[in-house]
């Protein structure tokens, strides 16, 4: 259950933003691995709105919102997944244990002794701590991402609904004195504007963590397959 009183998607973006800062080891990331994926997508997002002045073609976000419902479809299949391999849950009565068994000579009588195991090795402890970071920053991760995606399919088909509104061509508009008219007409550009640049940048975000997630799951299944 979440503790805080906002909202469930601002308690994932906020634990997102957390995972995205911190290391597998609870530790604080560089700059450019904390910011990544802001360094990679809003260049190429200011680049497509300066370039594509009449928006996305219909081809395009087909094949976009294709894409996505099988990215969305993958990431819900992969916190199925992490569930079932990741999670080990809590047991205070579990524990390791030693079986001891001893003949007394004397009265030929069998001793047997079940003692608890409660040091670990250092280095287990270590992995088991990196496995529950990992699993915490796996799960928030993927549901970001399944929302992001949501968010860029429901763009996606608010721009085929209304292709002629936002298919408009923008560098035939000029400067012009601030009326009624004119200042409707730039709420109206300005709405184009910010839901090209939400679908790009949505595109490119759900790809980039795409990325980091399966490299770091396959990365996390190889080394727990060593183990």
């Amino acid at each position: 259950m979440c503790k805080y009183r906002h909202s469930f998607i601002y308690y994932v973006f906020s634990k997102a933003r957390e995972c995205e800062t911190l290391d597998i080891n609870n530790r604080k990331k560089t700059f450019v691995q904390r910011n990544g994926r802001y360094l990679f997508a809003y260049p190429i997002t200011f680049f497509v709105l300066c370039t594509l002045s009449e928006g996305f073609s219909n081809d395009f976000l087909q094949l976009g919102a294709s894409i996505l419902s099988i990215f969305i479809g993958l990431f819900l299949t992969a916190l199925v997944f992490a569930l079932d391999k990741f999670y080990i849950p809590t047991n205070n009565n579990l524990g390791d244990y030693k079986l001891g068994v001893n003949e007394n000579e004397m009265n030929r009588n069998i001793e047997i002794s079940i003692d608890k195991i409660e040091s670990q090795n250092a280095q287990e402890k270590l992995w088991q701590k990196q496995s529950l970071y990992y699993v915490q920053k796996f799960n928030v991760l993927v549901g970001k991402s399944v929302i992001i995606g949501i968010w860029a399919l429901a763009l996606i088909c608010l721009n085929v609904m209304y292709d002629s509104f936002f298919g408009e061509k923008l560098d035939k508009y000029t400067i012009a004195p601030i009326t009624i008219h004119s200042f409707l007409l730039f709420l109206k550009l300005l709405l184009i504007i910010v839901v090209r640049f939400l679908i790009c940048y949505f595109v490119i975000e759900v790809f980039y963590n795409t990325i980091g997630i399966i490299s770091s799951m396959v990365n996390f299944m190889s080394v727990r397959i060593k183990k």
